[in-house]
């Protein structure tokens, strides 16, 4: 049997069995439902009112709010000695986590380097609660009966799927398409090319708006194939981002191999330090080269937004629904473990998830695991029978391309090392375009010190009577910015911080000069003519109508067509 006629088989159900994940609580909670099967209830919950004495009056949603308003580790653990009750609510790992990232966030607005140690703790203990109290283990107090709740359970259950297992089909299915390097999944899977027979023409004309997957060859160079440990050698004192703490990466894996959280810290670091030292290990496809964003990283003109990332997690662990910044596209590559993707485009909603109509605040569960435990991942699979979404799993050696726009999500089903990095490519610029002039309060990773040295920098050095160009002039606007902030000193924070900083920046005029000056200029000319020439359509006004202006005339009264209300 060909490829061609493996691939005309019907692929299997993608779908998953998310009822199957029911394990049991150490505590012994369970989940609200099962309260109506249990025999004595009365009892039961007389014995939980007697236990937590006045608490009891409090619906339990209002008791976990009061709860998560103890701010010292000891205080939350004498609470949960009380009674057997109140320890199943503050043996919840989730409140442990809070107490820690908060003290953090405090400690690290005071202290300017070094090891962070919230409350003293310097040791990774296996879970948030054992950290802060500083034990290594503990006797466990059973509820007998006296719990059910799925504020509890909902949690632990969570934090308990097994995604080898839950996706071991798919795993299968795609694991064969990428020995094959030809998707099997002809009707909502992602393509798969060899890089070295991928051209830039095809690329730009029929797969810019299209997710794919790039194997190399066996006479390219390689990517770097690390996990856990080969990180840890490379940098064995470096600080890591991981969400809201920063560790080094011997701490960060003792956390990674051995944590119970519904959803796992992840690092996704772009350090210059480390992440100059990385780019030193490996090549960008050659398609991916091209970008209209290093103008931003030239001579003088030093504020490239941050575009390079580690990325390290173990199982469990991933990004919910997003869209990447500034309107850039992607690449990312596995270096170790294995990635599930769920991709949509841009007009396409991603179930469970909600935004406002600009997309500035975006609404889903909490985390992956809820998100598939509620179903929406078997909603993702009907979408993309229906042509609506991309599934496919990438194995190490693997480079994903995301388009600019795409919405997607990314499962870590094993422990994973990745790389990736945003770009500009030509045909998308007039989409930069077109963001940074009529959003600059999405604005992201565009660093304000930075910004501000290279515009400077940039104008010292300007020589405009060279240049010959369609494209407005916008060097006026830059010197007028400049002048009017000459004497402010800007910190090198993130300008996606502090939104009105970046609203106050002139960073579309600032790229159109840069572009002005680059091997882009005849795309940028094409997309900046558009983009006015679509401003300047919706400025017209709609002709007043003149029948209409004499029916109203002289009457004060609401006019009406005077339908009969019967």
């Amino acid at each position: 049997m060909n490829i061609d006629q493996k691939r005309r088989q019907k692929s299997p159900n993608y779908r998953i069995n998310q009822h199957a994940i029911a394990p049991i609580h150490p505590l012994g909670v369970k989940p609200s439902g099962n309260a109506l099967l249990f025999s004595d209830r009365k009892a039961a919950e007389s014995s939980r009112k007697r236990l937590l004495g006045n608490l009891a009056r409090f619906p339990e949603h209002l008791l976990i709010e009061i709860l998560s308003y103890i701010g010292e580790p000891h205080d939350l653990k004498n609470l949960g000695h009380s009674s057997r009750v109140l320890y199943a609510y503050t043996y919840n790992d989730e409140y442990w986590r809070n107490l820690y990232m908060r003290e953090y966030k405090r400690l690290e607005s005071t202290e300017s380097e070094g090891d962070i140690k919230p409350f003293g703790c310097s040791k990774w203990r296996g879970s948030w609660r054992k950290t802060l109290l500083n034990i290594d283990d503990e006797s466990l107090v059973q509820t007998n009966s006296l719990v059910f709740s799925d504020l509890l359970y909902r949690p632990f259950q969570c934090s308990n799927i097994d995604y080898c297992s839950l996706f071991a089909h798919i795993i299968e299915y795609e694991k064969k398409s990428s020995q094959l390097c030809y998707t099997l999944n002809a009707e909502f899977g992602v393509e798969r090319f060899r890089e070295s027979s991928f051209t830039l023409e095809q690329f730009h004309t029929k797969w810019i708006d299209k997710p794919f997957i790039l194997q190399k060859d066996s006479h390219q160079k390689s990517w770097p194939k690390w996990e856990f440990d080969d990180l840890l050698r490379l940098f064995p004192s470096e600080l890591f981002r991981q969400e809201a703490v920063q560790w080094d990466l011997a701490k960060y894996l003792e956390y990674a191999k051995n944590n119970c959280d519904e959803s796992p810290l992840y690092l996704f670091d772009c350090a210059d330090t480390s992440m100059t030292k990385i780019s030193q290990m490996y090549e960008v496809p050659n398609i991916f080269i091209n970008d209209a964003f290093k103008l931003f990283q030239s001579g003088e003109v030093q504020c490239r937004p941050d575009h390079r990332w580690l990325i390290c997690g173990p199982a469990r662990s991933g990004s919910t629904f997003h869209k990447d910044p500034n309107h850039t596209s992607a690449w990312n590559v596995v270096l170790s473990g294995i990635k599930l993707w769920i991709m949509l485009p841009p007009d396409v909603q991603a179930p469970g998830v909600s935004t406002d109509k600009e997309e500035e605040e975006v609404t889903a569960p909490i985390g992956i695991s809820e998100w598939i435990l509620s179903g929406f991942y078997n909603d993702a699979v009907k979408l993309a029978a229906m042509g609506k979404c991309l599934i496919t799993v990438t194995f190490p050696g693997e480079c994903i391309y995301v388009p600019s726009r795409w919405w997607h999500s990314v499962i870590n089903i094993t422990d994973c090392v990745a790389i990736t990095e945003n770009f500009v490519p030509e045909p998308l610029l007039s989409n930069v375009l077109s963001f940074l002039k009529n959003k600059p309060s999405h604005i992201s990773g565009f660093h304000m010190k930075d910004v501000a040295s290279s515009i400077n920098g940039f104008l010292c050095n300007v020589k405009e009577k060279e240049i010959r160009s369609t494209l407005p002039n916008y060097l006026p606007t830059l010197e007028t910015w400049r002048a009017a902030n000459r004497d402010r000193e800007y910190d090198n924070e993130d300008c996606g911080v502090d939104s009105r900083s970046a609203i106050n920046i002139p960073l579309f005029e600032f790229f159109v000069e840069l572009l002005k000056r680059s091997e882009h200029k005849a795309v940028a000319e094409e997309a900046v003519d558009e983009l006015l020439r679509l401003e300047q359509a919706k400025e017209i006004k709609i002709r007043e109508s003149e029948k209409w202006n004499e029916l109203r005339k002289g009457n004060n009264q609401q006019f009406s067509f005077c339908f009969a209300l019967d």
